[in-house]
C-alpha cells in the first residue's frame, strides 16, 4: 500500500493521493480541499440572491460542479441505508438523496458528495459518507476529509464564526444548526474545524477493541460446548474514538487515534445518564498533553446496535489559554 507524508501526516487512500500530485506534493489535502470549497462559495455569492434552505444552496453549489440534485425513488429509498449517493448516469452525474431523512443530514450529506468531486480519481462516487457508522480507521481517511469540505460548504467558517460569537459551547450548537441548516452532529463537529484556536471534536462510542470483542465471541462460542471452562479477564467496554476533527491551529499530536479510549473518570461517562451537556477540564487522551474544558452530551442520532445503557456521546474540546 502506498503512503505519502504531507505535512506532518501520513495518507494511503488512493483518492488523497491522486489529490496531493496534483497539487503537485505540496499542499496539505486538508488545505486543498479547504481552499476548492471556499471557491465553490465564493462563486455562489456572485448569485444576485442566495436561498435560505440549507437543500437548494448545496443544490446550487452541486450544479456549479457540474452535477444534478435529485430525490432517490421509493424502491432506493427503501433499500438505501445513506442519506446521498453520487451516481454516473447518461445524464452525467447524479447525487441523489433520501427525501425522508431529516434536511439538515441530507443537506451535509449532499455537501459531503459534492467534495468527493475534489479528488481526480474519485468520479463515480464509490465511496459514501456515513457519519454516524464510520467502521475502520481506512474509511475515516477519505470520509474524514469529505466532511471538512462539507462543514465548510454548508457552515463557510467566516460565516460560523461571526454567528459563534465566540461561543463554541455545545450549549450553542442548536443555535448554530439552526442558523445553517446543519444537523446538531456536523454543528458540533464545526465548533472544532471552525475554531480560532486549539480545539477538538468527535464521536465516541462505548466498545471494546476489535480484536478483543472477537475474543470474546470466540470464547462464548467455545464455552458453550466446554462450559466447564473460566471465562478470561476480557477488557471491559470504553467509550473509544469514533471520528475526531481538529481546529486548523491543532498539529497531528491533537488526534485522537483511533480506537483509543477516554478514562471511566471522564466526563464522557457522565453524559451517558441523561440528555444535558457535561463538562470538566481534562486533558485528552492524544499526545498533546495539555488541560482543556471537555465538554459531553448523548448523542441526538442513536445507531440501532448502540448500548442502550451507554449511548454515542458527542465530545468537545477547547485547550485552556496559555
Amino acid at each position: 500500500m502506498e503512503t505519502i507524508r504531507v505535512a506532518g501526516r501520513k495518507y494511503t487512500d488512493p483518492d488523497i493521493i491522486s489529490l496531493i500530485r496534483a497539487t503537485g506534493g505540496l499542499v496539505d489535502p486538508r488545505s486543498a480541499v479547504i481552499h476548492q470549497a471556499r471557491q465553490l462559495n465564493e462563486n455562489l455569492r456572485r448569485f444576485d440572491a442566495i436561498p435560505k434552505s440549507a437543500l437548494q444552496r448545496m443544490t446550487i453549489l452541486a450544479s456549479l460542479r457540474g452535477m444534478t440534485v435529485e430525490p432517490m425513488d421509493v424502491e432506493r429509498q427503501r433499500g438505501e441505508k445513506r442519506d446521498a449517493i453520487l451516481v454516473t448516469t447518461n445524464k452525467g452525474r447524479v447525487i441523489l438523496y433520501n427525501p425522508k431523512r431529516p434536511t439538515a443530514r441530507v443537506a451535509f450529506s449532499i455537501g459531503h458528495e459534492i467534495t468527493h468531486t475534489f479528488f481526480p480519481n474519485s468520479v463515480t462516487g464509490a465511496r459514501f459518507r456515513n457519519i454516524c457508522e464510520s467502521s475502520s480507521k481506512e474509511a475515516n481517511e477519505l470520509e474524514r476529509l469529505c466532511d471538512l469540505g462539507a462543514s465548510e460548504l454548508l457552515m463557510p467558517v467566516d460565516e460560523f464564526q461571526t454567528a459563534a460569537a465566540e461561543n463554541y459551547s455545545l450549549d450553542n450548537a442548536e443555535h448554530l444548526a439552526g442558523l445553517f441548516g446543519s444537523s446538531f452532529e456536523a454543528t458540533v463537529y464545526r465548533l472544532a474545524t471552525g475554531h480560532p484556536g486549539l480545539a477538538v471534536s468527535g464521536l465516541l462510542q462505548y466498545r471494546q477493541r476489535r480484536e478483543e470483542a472477537r475474543r470474546a465471541q470466540k470464547f462464548a462460542c467455545q464455552t458453550q460446548l466446554f462450559p466447564e471452562r473460566i471465562a478470561p479477564l476480557d477488557a471491559p467496554p470504553k467509550y473509544r474514538r469514533q471520528s475526531c476533527y481538529l481546529s486548523e491551529r491543532c498539529g497531528d499530536e491533537f488526534t485522537i487515534r483511533w480506537n483509543k479510549s477516554f478514562d471511566t473518570s471522564s466526563v464522557v461517562y457522565r453524559a451517558a445518564l441523561d440528555d444535558a451537556v457535561h463538562s470538566s477540564v481534562e486533558v485528552l487522551p492524544n499526545d498533546a498533553g495539555l488541560i482543556g474544558k471537555l465538554e459531553a452530551v448523548r448523542a441526538p442520532y442513536q445507531r440501532d446496535d448502540a448500548d442502550p445503557e451507554h449511548p454515542d456521546i458527542l465530545f468537545h474540546w477547547i485547550a485552556n489559554e496559555q
